[in-house]
């Protein structure tokens, strides 16, 4: 006599054709659930994700945006005032003065020892620089110090191996030669401290606001630019505040020349 068995294994095609079955039922089920009460329910929160993420998305770009805006602004401003310095310590008379100093046989100078300012007001008391060039570097005491855009800033008091100490004109009673560009009239700069400058004049002397003060060699460097200008009626002497053409305390960057 024959028995059937019980648990007769299926064949592999018939578990794949029940596995495909259920996966088109579910998914028969599932769309139809969601194409009525449950896509009205989950909705809003769809909207309210999608609101959000834009939201959130937005802000995002707009801060990435600004914080691109205001470095851009920064180093526009930044280029602009480098751009007035050298505009400004470029003296109407510049060939003139190549011209004298060929007649001489003097060679305008060129280059220099490039340095970066370490330490400057008001990290260290009165106008001084400290700066990463020294003896190392062929810096020596009494040379020159200038800003890249060309204006004359001091000279160096110290110079030791790998660094050197810079005096600028401005500190205050360090009094200076130099020239009034406007009428070619020598005068003395005092230093006041903090970039800035006084003149004595007679009272007969024409100065204005924004007149520039060069150095009273040959080369005729920029060192300061007329502020401001006071007289009573009684002076016999104008009073003549003036002030570096750049801001000391942000400097970066100078050149060092005998």
């Amino acid at each position: 006599m024959n028995y059937l068995q019980r648990n007769r294994p299926r064949s592999p095609i018939v578990k794949l054709s029940l596995v495909l079955l259920g996966l088109f039922a579910a998914g028969t089920i599932l769309l139809f659930f969601l194409s009525g009460p449950v896509i009205s329910l989950v909705s809003p929160l769809w909207r309210s994700e999608t609101w959000v993420g834009t939201r959130v998305s937005g802000f995002l770009e707009i801060f990435r945006t600004k914080n691109s805006l205001i470095s851009e602004n920064a180093r526009l401003s930044e280029r602009l005032a480098a751009l007035e310095i050298e505009l400004a310590a470029k003296a109407p008379g510049l060939g003139e003065n190549e011209s004298v100093a060929a007649l001489l046989g003097r060679r305008q100078e060129e280059g220099g020892v490039a340095a970066s300012v370490l330490a400057r007001p008001p990290q260290i008391p009165y106008d001084t620089f400290i700066i990463d060039a020294g003896s190392r570097d062929t810096v020596a005491a009494g040379e020159r110090v200038f800003m890249s855009e060309g204006p004359l800033l001091g000279t160096i008091a110290d110079a030791f191996a790998s660094s050197a100490k810079v005096r600028l004109l401005s500190t205050s009673g360090e009094k200076t030669a130099a020239v009034l560009e406007r009428h070619g009239i020598p005068v003395t700069l005092e230093g006041a401290g903090g970039g800035n400058f006084r003149v004595t004049v007679p009272r007969e002397t024409e100065v204005s606001v924004g007149d520039r003060i060069l150095s009273a060699d040959i080369a005729g460097r920029l060192v300061a630019v007329v502020g401001d200008v006071a007289m009573e009626p009684t002076d016999s002497f104008k009073q003549v505040l003036a002030v570096s053409p750049a801001n000391i305390f942000n400097i970066r960057f100078v050149l060092i020349r005998p």
